[in-house]
């Protein structure tokens, strides 16, 4: 069964590890089933329901430094395993032609890969390496908050500022508010089209319809699934006509916005040489019609 399922393409040689501890006679055809054309973090699900674990205990270690690199043979092949034994210029003279001992540099320590591991349903381990001082920040807070989180948990201190940096973030890029403030009059649908500026309410009605994903959908009905650099589209384009309203307003990542402003006005001429020596730096914004300025 698993190879009908990885000659068809349905499943992946990773997949097939991962599930490898998970499957058994009674339950192979219904997990094999639920796995087909899964993605990885899919399929991670998938193990940590059939096989949960228990959460991983806090822990905040400082890693291990680079240890020096011994001293390498010199070319002579005399070794020298202290000061004491290596050669004075009284023993070699001053003229000397015995090369000194080559030092090697001690070799950089291996970069640890961030982890964000799927453990039981609905719980992660969350695994990365910081500096000394976001180490002096999270002992500071750790202090501060001994009477709301008195065991310290770096997992609840992570989630109360992943909290607040997320509001932050959200109130900046798309007009996120806790309690928005009601639209005045004078900037209704009529008004907005006379502006290029996307309100903050049109930009919330967009990003909750599109889901935070890219709205792009091809001639086949598949959708894209980008969710990153994604950018505020005018379905009609603002120099056509196309008002700022929440119904002309899509999102688009930055590829397909600039392909559909393609479609429509053609592809974006690249300035000569001296054209572009010329112009000063300038920010890139969207004009409203899905091409950059």
């Amino acid at each position: 069964m698993i190879l009908d399922l990885l000659a068809s393409g349905e499943m992946s040689l990773t997949s097939v590890r991962m599930l490898r501890h998970c499957l058994t006679a009674e339950n192979h055809e219904a997990v094999l089933a639920r796995a087909r054309g899964r993605r990885r973090k899919d399929i991670e699900a998938l193990v940590a329901e059939l096989a949960p674990r228990p959460d991983v205990p806090p822990s905040v270690r400082k890693l291990p430094s680079a240890r020096p690199a011994a001293a390498s043979m010199p070319a002579s092949g005399a070794g020298f395993s202290s000061a004491a034994s290596a050669p004075s210029h009284a023993e070699t003279g001053v003229g000397s032609t015995e090369p000194p001992p080559i030092l090697t540099p001690p070799a950089p320590m291996p970069t640890r890969r961030p982890i964000i591991e799927t453990t039981s349903p609905e719980r992660y381990r969350v695994q990365f390496t910081v500096g000394k001082e976001t180490h002096e920040k999270l002992r500071r807070v750790q202090a501060l908050l001994r009477r709301e989180i008195p065991d310290g948990d770096p997992g609840a201190i992570f989630d109360r500022a992943l909290t607040l940096l997320l509001e932050k973030v959200e109130r900046a890029k798309i007009g996120g508010a806790a309690r928005p403030r009601p639209i005045r009059s004078g900037t209704d649908n009529a008004s907005a089209g006379s502006s290029r500026h996307t309100a903050n309410h049109v930009k919330r009605v967009a990003w909750r319809h599109d889901g935070a994903q890219c709205g792009f959908v091809t001639a086949d009905g598949r959708r894209c699934t980008e969710r990153t650099f994604l950018e505020f589209h005018h379905v009609k384009p603002y120099a056509l006509g196309g008002p700022t309203t929440p119904e002309n307003i899509s999102l688009r990542c930055r590829r397909h916005n600039q392909y559909e402003a393609e479609l429509v006005f053609g592809p974006r001429r690249e300035p000569s040489r001296r054209e572009a020596s010329s112009q000063e730096p300038s920010i890139w914004e969207d004009d409203g019609g899905g091409r950059h300025v």
